[in-house]
C-alpha cells in the first residue's frame, strides 16, 4: 500500500479523507485529456477534479484553522445600537437617534465554516498571506461557478483552469505543512 500524500496531518480521519480525495483525482485526470471524449465530456472531469482540488484545499486550510485557532478566536464581534429612541426625522434616509451602544460577540463554530469563512479567518489572524489568499479565492470562485443556475452561457472547464488548480493546492498544501 502507498503511503499518504498528507504525512504531516496527523488527524488520521482527515489525512484519509484528503488522501481518498487526491486519489479520485488521479483516477479522473487520465479522462480529462482522454481522445474518447469530446471537449465538453473533458470539461465535466475537470469540473469534478475542480471540485475535489477545492475541497482539498478547503480542508488543509480548515485544518489550520481547526489546530491554530480557539473557538474564542472565530467570534465576531460588532457593535449594536439597543433601545433605539428616534430624536429627529431629518427625512426618509436619515434619523437622529439616541440608544444604547453594546458590543456583541456572536461565536462561529469551526465545522460551519466555509472556505471563504477559513480564509477570512486565517487572513484576520495574520495566518494566510495575500498573494495566496488571491490565488485560493480564484479557485474558490472557479468551484463556485460549478452552480448551473446563475450562468448565462454553458461554462466549460479548461486544461489551464485544471493546472491552476493543482498549482494552488500545492501552494496550499506546502503553505499549511509549513505552519503545522
Amino acid at each position: 500500500m502507498m503511503g499518504s500524500n498528507f504525512p504531516f496531518i496527523q488527524n488520521s480521519v482527515l489525512r484519509a479523507n484528503l488522501d481518498d480525495a487526491f486519489n479520485h483525482v488521479v483516477i479522473l485526470l487520465p479522462f480529462s485529456e482522454s481522445e474518447t471524449y469530446d471537449e465538453a465530456g473533458k470539461s465535466s472531469f475537470r469540473k469534478t477534479i475542480i471540485i475535489y482540488t477545492a475541497s482539498i484545499i478547503e480542508a488543509l486550510l480548515f485544518h489550520l484553522v481547526d489546530t491554530k485557532l480557539s473557538e474564542d478566536d472565530l467570534s465576531v464581534r460588532s457593535w449594536e445600537i439597543e433601545n433605539k429612541k428616534i430624536l429627529y426625522t431629518v427625512g426618509v434616509d436619515h434619523e437622529i437617534i439616541a440608544g444604547d451602544y453594546k458590543l456583541k460577540v456572536v461565536s462561529s463554530k469551526k465545522d460551519k465554516l466555509n472556505l471563504a469563512g477559513i480564509c477570512e479567518h486565517l487572513k484576520e489572524h495574520k495566518i494566510l498571506t495575500q498573494p495566496l489568499l488571491d490565488k485560493i479565492h480564484v479557485i474558490r470562485e472557479l468551484r463556485n461557478s460549478q452552480h448551473i443556475g446563475p450562468h448565462k452561457i454553458v461554462k466549460s472547464f479548461s486544461k489551464a483552469d485544471l493546472e491552476n488548480a493543482f498549482s494552488v493546492a500545492g501552494d496550499v498544501k506546502r503553505f499549511v505543512k509549513a505552519r503545522l
